[in-house]
């Protein structure tokens, strides 16, 4: 049982990740997270979603972990042409793999054109763009913003840019395996799929329909290439989680569903 926690997160001080950590039975410590799933674990690294300060995103993070800056307030827009030459900084950073925008907790579709400075220079440094899309947390976002058809215009527009469709546009499944199934720029990961505590059989027994369609959808694709493991920790416990994701795939398929996929779409070399 070997992961690459290809989508987690660490908050600091906040209310929200403090009860999602204690609804897994964990707390929101970044000290506790590296402990528990990596060192002591069978995760072998992965991409921490920035959330909060982009001074503060990805600093002192282990070897093997990476991260993608996180435009998750308003206020990175006031002022885009500034932000933008924050991130190019950071982009030259080889533990800064992309970024990661927030349609739906911000109220701006993905393909506004504001974003597409930012797309061109992702494709100048060949890092990649994450993009929320399906469910949101809490009751302040707006849906509308996160559908996923809106990464079509981005795929077609910049072809050359690898587009990670966070949580597979849960639950508009049809509507995301639509947008991936026309652009082979386009990936997914398998994060936020479910949030707390769960058996697995019992899980599996009562949402038997939900886990029809996810299998239904995934195969719609074509490809499990493009499909990669993600807890969006504190939302779950990775090793219980690591059970439910492999579970949607042919048994022979694991190893890339769960590390290989992911190394390979974010270009890194190497695990120490």
């Amino acid at each position: 049982m070997r992961y690459f926690d290809a989508h987690f997160h660490l908050f600091e001080n906040s209310a929200f990740g403090n009860q999602l950590a204690d609804n897994i039975g964990d707390t929101a410590d970044k000290d506790l997270f590296f402990d528990k799933y990596y060192r002591n674990g069978n995760m072998i690294g992965g991409i921490l979603m920035g959330n909060g300060p982009l001074e503060h995103q990805g600093v002192e993070l282990p070897a093997n972990f990476y991260y993608c800056l996180g435009l998750d307030e308003e206020k990175y827009f006031e002022e885009f042409d500034d932000t933008l030459k924050i991130i190019e900084n950071r982009l030259s950073e080889n533990k800064c793999v992309g970024v990661k925008l927030y349609p739906g907790y911000i109220s701006r579709y993905p393909n506004d054109e504001i974003y597409y400075p930012l797309f061109e220079l992702l494709c100048k440094h060949n890092k990649v763009l994450a993009v929320h899309t399906g469910m949101l947390a809490g009751s302040s976002g707006k849906l509308k913003y996160a559908k996923p058809i809106y990464l079509d215009d981005i795929a077609v527009d910049f072809p050359q840019l690898k587009i990670i469709m966070c949580h597979f546009g849960n639950p508009f499944l049809s509507e995301a395996a639509a947008v991936m199934e026309s652009n082979s720029n386009v990936y997914a990961d398998l994060s936020g799929l479910i949030e707390g505590s769960f058996s697995l059989n019992a899980f599996g027994e009562s949402q038997k329909n939900y886990i029809k369609a996810l299998k239904t959808w995934i195969q719609y694709v074509g490809t499990y290439d493009r499909f990669m493991f993600g807890t969006d920790w504190p939302a779950v416990n990775g090793n219980n989680y690591y059970d439910f994701i492999s579970s949607l795939f042919p048994k022979k398929f694991t190893d890339n569903i769960m590390y290989k996929n992911a190394l390979k779409i974010y270009q890194i070399k190497e695990i120490v």
